[in-house]
């Protein structure tokens, strides 16, 4: 089984350039890496076998509906927990067209690694993503102007993360569910920031978070 070229409901690949005006290069090079998860997700488990019902708007649209956040750099973006490749292979496949923004993908399971290197190589050549196989936990050497996350930890644990990769006048955009609100009177017991929430357009319960001026509560 493939993945179908539109969504059980017909959103597809025209709906995502109507919704976020990426090129047709872009649609290209996110077909190239669906092809090449559609390959990986037999022999391992990266998305579940009925997403392809939901696959552009649930996770290429999801993906991409933070572009107009992110603006045209010239900016570093490191995305923690990259998975399957949602955000970040995504989010990449758009940046390409322009070369002002860098992509690092970190995953910690080594398995995926070789899957997101796979999937780098064949849509990027020897000019796509860095690919880290590393614990999100540890701290990273460098820092970054951009730090995304999806679905990846409660709030007040993932903020520990955003400040281990940011830079101090770095931003975070994390996709949050229904609890966001709750997780965002819940972190500022221990950090402080700014934040904007945006509804998100895939997820009638869901909001992105922009996350910047992070610091953690002294005590």
């Amino acid at each position: 089984m493939t993945f179908p070229e539109h969504d059980e409901d017909g959103f597809g690949p025209d709906q995502v350039a109507e919704a976020t005006g990426v090129s047709r290069e872009t649609l290209d090079r996110i077909r190239r890496y669906l092809s090449v998860l559609e390959d990986w997700r037999t022999r391992m488990n990266l998305i579940g076998p009925s997403e392809g019902r939901h696959l552009w708007r649930r996770h290429v649209f999801d993906s991409l509906q933070v572009l107009g956040q992110i603006g045209e750099g010239p900016a570093r973006l490191v995305d923690l927990g990259t998975g399957a490749g949602f955000p970040g292979i995504v989010l990449a496949c758009a940046f390409a067209d322009q070369g002002r923004i860098t992509v690092t993908l970190v995953e910690k399971s080594p398995k995926k690694t070789h899957f997101l290197e796979s999937a780098v190589q064949a849509v990027f050549g020897a000019n796509g993503p860095v690919v880290l196989n590393q614990r999100i936990e540890d701290d990273s050497p460098d820092r970054f102007d951009i730090v995304t996350a999806r679905a990846l930890a409660p709030l007040p644990k993932l903020l520990g993360f955003v400040e281990g990769w940011a830079k101090p006048e770095g931003r975070a955009l994390l996709w949050k569910g229904r609890e966001a609100t709750s997780e965002l009177t819940l972190s500022r017991e221990s950090w402080s920031f700014d934040v904007s929430a945006q509804a998100s357009l895939t997820n009638p319960e869901g909001q992105i978070l922009a996350i910047s001026n992070l610091k953690r509560q002294a005590g």
